[in-house]
């Protein structure tokens, strides 16, 4: 062969390989456009509705949403953030962005019976694929879903695990929370009780001060040292328990004797210098709520925040790094888990943190029975027939899935009742493990009704 060929075949096999290895790189699957729920109800005065891409997007995608209500009529009974043309409404999911909404707005001086409807539709989505859910039913009143599949969107450009998701069945919704949103929680019931946030790992102890401002960074109080450790079981007592126990929470239950009540010292991020930590001291405010003295553990300058109880939440929410109440959990009716970062036991007693952690609503009332015996297409109504329940908010926790190999147990399932009584099977589809398909922090469910309350 001549000395010339045969460096210039070799040559061009290497520009087929690159070729080809490239062709390979950019042949991404179909960019998929749903609704994020088929139907969903109206709680409050107006609800958004998301459409979601399968992936985020590299150049922006008009949308075209057909609308069709019935028994109302746009301008009098609700309108919409997008004004409608020609009974459409025209949306852009933005370069760089997986999804988009939009708000219906309900006429709050109007009554309605609760059976009026809008039917939406995704007409057109070019240069995306149209997926299987393309069509979504708002009911101006409370649903009880059938069933659907639902992709938790617990994953945001910061990170795999920003949100906290909680999750409705009945409603056939979700509502993300940014999980560092709040320190502590409060219970809005006849309890006077202060719990952690599990999902900013945090940890806490009692100091022997019942005054805020004899608590220094000199004299703290307490030599327990806060920051995780993994290895001592002994930091169990730091965090709440496992299972939701109000009883058995780091902070005592709050005294109606100012006297009696401690100053806490709180850490979060599981590590944190100690001139960061909290200095809290919580006590009532007469029969109505709470009121919270707090500084940071160097600091001597005393900040004060009034708690209002509300008995339609688990919790009262408070960030004590922005000094104020927050929104950070739906009403107590409307969710039945979520999914989060957060804490648990690591195996050796002491606290761990978990990616991929499922909460029931345990002070909601939610029930959960974990099967294994009979398949999830296989169950039934007549199946529950001896099913054992567990209170426990820990009941899913992370037994649904691994961290090595497939991901998700598809060896189990779940079986949740509602507070309301409402009993629905529910699986997990992917995760982003392993070969399921699925992307890491927009864990998929899919859950049916089986018995309405």
């Amino acid at each position: 062969m001549n000395q010339f060929v045969k460096p210039l075949l070799v040559f061009s096999f290497f520009i087929l390989v690159l070729s080809s290895c490239k062709k390979k790189e950019i042949a991404l699957p179909d960019n998929l456009v749903n609704f994020e729920a088929s139907a969903q109800g109206f709680e409050g005065n107006e609800v958004e509705v998301k459409i979601n891409l399968s992936r985020a997007t590299d150049v922006a995608i008009p949308l075209t949403v057909s609308l069709t209500p019935t028994k109302v009529t746009y301008g009098n009974e609700f309108t919409t953030s997008v004004s409608p043309v020609n009974a459409t409404l025209q949306l852009t999911i933005a370069a760089g962005q997986s999804g988009t909404s939009f708000k219906v707005i309900k006429n709050p001086s109007v009554f309605l019976n609760g059976d009026e409807t809008i039917e939406f539709k995704i007409t057109s989505a070019a240069p995306a694929v149209l997926g299987s859910n393309l069509d979504f039913k708002l009911t101006f009143g409370a649903i009880t879903s059938q069933g659907s599949t639902l992709t938790l969107e617990g994953k945001t450009a910061e990170s795999n695990y920003t949100n906290m998701v909680y999750v409705d069945l009945s409603g056939n919704k979700q509502t993300p929370v940014n999980r560092k949103s709040w320190n502590i929680g409060l219970t809005g019931d006849g309890q006077y009780r202060v719990v952690l946030n599990p999902s900013y790992q945090t940890t806490a102890v009692a100091t022997d001060k019942t005054d805020i401002n004899a608590v220094t960074l000199a004299n703290p109080g307490s030599s327990t040292e806060l920051n995780h450790n993994v290895s001592d079981a002994a930091t169990a007592t730091l965090v709440d328990s496992w299972e939701g126990d109000l009883t058995k929470t780091v902070f005592a239950e709050v005294s109606a004797n100012e006297s009696e009540n401690k100053v806490y010292l709180i850490s979060f991020e599981g590590s944190k210098d100690k001139d960061k930590w909290f200095k809290v001291k919580v006590n009532r405010n007469g029969t109505t709520g709470y009121r919270i003295q707090y500084a940071r553990l160097n600091e001597s300058s005393i900040k004060t925040l009034d708690v209002t109880k509300n008995a339609d939440f688990n919790l009262m929410f408070v960030s004590l790094e922005n000094n104020k109440v927050v929104e950070a959990e739906p009403r107590k009716a409307s969710w039945d888990f979520y999914w989060a970062f957060s804490t648990y036991n690591s195996g050796l007693g002491s606290p761990y943190w978990f990616q991929d952690f499922v909460v029931s609503n345990r002070a909601g009332g939610v029930k959960v029975a974990e099967v294994t015996s009979v398949t999830y297409e296989a169950f039934g109504e007549a199946n529950l027939t001896g099913l054992q329940f567990s209170i426990n908010q820990d009941a899913i926790g992370s037994k649904w899935r691994v961290t090595t190999g497939a991901g998700i147990r598809t060896d189990r399932f779940y079986v949740i009742q509602d507070g309301a009584g409402n009993i629905y099977k529910l699986k997990f589809v992917s995760m982003g493990l392993g070969s399921d398909g699925g992307e890491r922090g927009k864990p998929v469910v899919e859950f049916k009704l089986l018995k309405k309350a």
